[in-house]
């Protein structure tokens, strides 16, 4: 597909690794799950397209949209399209801006956890080491707070619902959207990988737990 920069052919070849690697460790079954970066040009995203099985995602697989969730017009054509969740990738990069990278898995264990938590409508994790892989975080000594969001085929639903949270704790990291899969974004796609991987090592130690 052409329409990259030489930037971002290789800034899209690094996330094609990671979205086969999230494919190895099962937390991208049945064609689920959704990926985006910020290209080199501003306000412009590259974004995983919709309904491809991750076990042979490939470059070809990536298309450009704007802020607003448009497809840029040499990535248009039939059947391409993006997540129904883009809605929540374009939402998180213009809240924060110093975000370059959203990514979204659907793992057994994720998903399985935001269910038995939903009442609570948020995981807590203290004292584990594992922390440190959440940016900011410089210790093991705090409370890291998981907010779990109803699900719904609405994202503008699951964006307010995520507001009232960030209220309450600006600093989070990630949510679960209840009896779907977790999201989760950062300065770059290696620090936003790191992120997936910190949470799911966190829900396996809550399972080994017994919480």
């Amino acid at each position: 597909m052409s329409g990259w920069t030489p930037q971002d052919e290789n800034l899209s070849f690094q996330l094609v690794e990671v979205i086969r690697f999230f494919n190895q460790k099962g937390w991208s079954p049945a064609t689920s799950t959704n990926y985006s970066v910020r290209t080199s040009i501003p306000n412009e995203i590259m974004i995983s397209k919709s309904g491809v099985d991750k076990l042979y995602f490939s470059q070809e697989d990536l298309i450009k949209i704007d802020l607003e969730g448009k497809i840029a017009p040499d990535f248009q054509g039939p059947g391409i399209k993006s997540s129904a969740e883009t809605e929540i990738h374009t939402w998180l990069y213009k809240k924060f801006p110093e975000t370059n990278c959203v990514l979204h898995t659907h793992s057994t264990l994720g998903t399985a956890l935001s269910m038995i938590f939903a009442s609570e409508k948020k995981i807590s994790f203290e004292g584990l080491e594992i922390l440190k892989g959440l940016e900011g975080n410089t210790t093991h000594n705090l409370k890291e707070i998981l907010p779990i969001v109803p699900n719904s085929q609405d994202m503008k639903d699951i964006i307010r619902d995520m507001e009232i949270h960030f209220k309450e704790n600006p600093s989070i990291h990630g949510f679960l959207i209840a009896g779907h899969g977790l999201y989760t974004w950062g300065k770059d796609l290696f620090t936003t990988k790191r992120h997936i991987e910190t949470y799911e090592f966190l829900f396996e130690v809550t399972q080994a737990m017994g919480k």
